[in-house]
């Protein structure tokens, strides 16, 4: 008998009862890579190093998160409270959610002190962003807890891709509409990843305004005020710009859109893959049903888990929304995924090869009955023929 189980669950150790305690720390550094080929450029007075994150990024991470594969291990329920209060795990992300800062101000002065080829400029930008994506990432786990603390650096995590209105988007309304026809934020069978942006990126601010509107109504109170926390947060971005275009020039205004742009792509790529096709069920009151874990798809993969705070494990989160990160938990019977995230954002951003992949899992999780299945508007004709048989699967079984 192994030592973890011949010991009482209230026995075990930190580490015992999480094997994965020390490895979260990837998370909390993962966002400080850049940094590494930002140096190199630095060094070798060749800002093309800085191309060397592209490499790393779209060829080592994925094969390495393959190669590590799966961990379906849940820590003990029963030990639940303990890992939730456990100040290592809430310290480790909100330090995730500003880590990244460290990237996007040492290439605004790289930019700034050089004379980078346009290529060049585009390469830091790019790193930026990417690292300030895993902000967005961070800063949407402690965004969903309740201390103050945590909201704070929810804000600063945001600030610099101008994605303070997420909080409350992402908490107040897509949580509450996932997986219905209400919400930007979930993606339709049939609606490539471009579509989706143009209308996820928009709909998130907009929904996001009307909630802080309606919520500062009843209190009486102008949508103006600071107490709006999306226009509150807005003025943060605008004050950050502002310091870093003073201490830097106006040369890198660009690298800071370019790189929120990069940052707000990375966010929408997750949203696009996370509920795919997927849709709740309408009651006969009108209302929807609750959001169960099989309304999002989910992935196991160890490596990009640990360093996206188990965002991969979106099955129990929307379940779940307030269960932190490291209490997650694996589901034998909800959608998976293929692979980890990197992988399946790279799918997405080729629609033709999504939907030969994506659509068929969709129609196999709904048993080929495409009225469970979120279509977008006008394929449902061209969906129900091609994917449509619930006949077929009735009679195999």
């Amino acid at each position: 008998m192994s030592t973890m189980s011949a010991k009482k669950n209230a026995d075990l150790t930190p580490l015992e009862l999480d094997p994965k305690r020390y490895f979260w720390l990837f998370a909390a550094f993962w966002g400080l890579v850049p940094l590494v080929f930002m140096y190199a450029a630095y060094a070798t007075d060749e800002g093309l190093w800085i191309w060397g994150y592209f490499v790393f990024i779209f060829g080592v991470m994925p094969r390495l998160d393959k190669i590590m594969g799966d961990s379906t291990y849940n820590p003990p329920e029963s030990e639940f409270a303990r890992m939730r209060d456990d100040n290592y795990y809430k310290w480790l992300a909100r330090w995730t959610a500003i880590t990244p800062y460290f990237c996007h101000i040492i290439g605004a002065w790289y930019i700034s002190t050089h004379e980078p080829s346009l290529i060049v400029y585009f390469g830091f930008a790019w790193a930026a962003g990417w690292a300030m994506g895993l902000a967005i990432n961070a800063a949407h786990e402690v965004g969903h807890k309740s201390p103050k603390i945590d909201h704070f650096f929810a804000s600063l995590g945001l600030a610099a891709c101008f994605m303070g209105h997420f909080r409350i988007e992402h908490n107040n309304g897509h949580h509450i509409q996932v997986a219905t026809p209400e919400d930007t934020a979930t993606s339709r069978m049939g609606q490539n990843f471009y579509e989706f942006v143009l209308t996820e990126l928009p709909g998130g601010f907009a929904r996001a305004w009307k909630i802080e509107k309606a919520r500062l109504a009843k209190k009486g109170i102008s949508q103006y005020s600071l107490k709006n926390e999306v226009f509150r947060n807005a003025l943060l971005s605008i004050l950050y710009y502002t310091i870093v275009v003073y201490a830097f020039g106006l040369v890198v205004l660009p690298f800071l859109l370019i790189a929120a742009f990069m940052g707000n792509l990375l966010l929408s790529s997750a949203n696009y893959i996370e509920h795919y096709g997927l849709k709740r069920a309408k009651l006969p009151n009108g209302k929807y049903e609750r959001c169960q874990p099989h309304h999002s798809w989910n992935s196991n993969r160890f490596l990009s888990n640990l360093l996206v705070l188990h965002l991969e494990r979106h099955s129990d989160h929307h379940a779940n929304a307030q269960r932190p990160y490291q209490c997650l938990r694996h589901f034998d019977d909800v959608p998976q995924l293929p692979s980890g995230y990197l992988p399946m954002f790279f799918l997405a951003w080729y629609p033709p090869k999504w939907f030969k992949v994506m659509d068929k899992m969709v129609a196999e999780w709904a048993n080929y009955d495409m009225n469970k299945v979120m279509i977008k508007e006008g394929r449902e004709e061209e969906m129900f023929a091609k994917w449509h048989h619930p006949q077929d699967t009735a009679a195999a079984e």
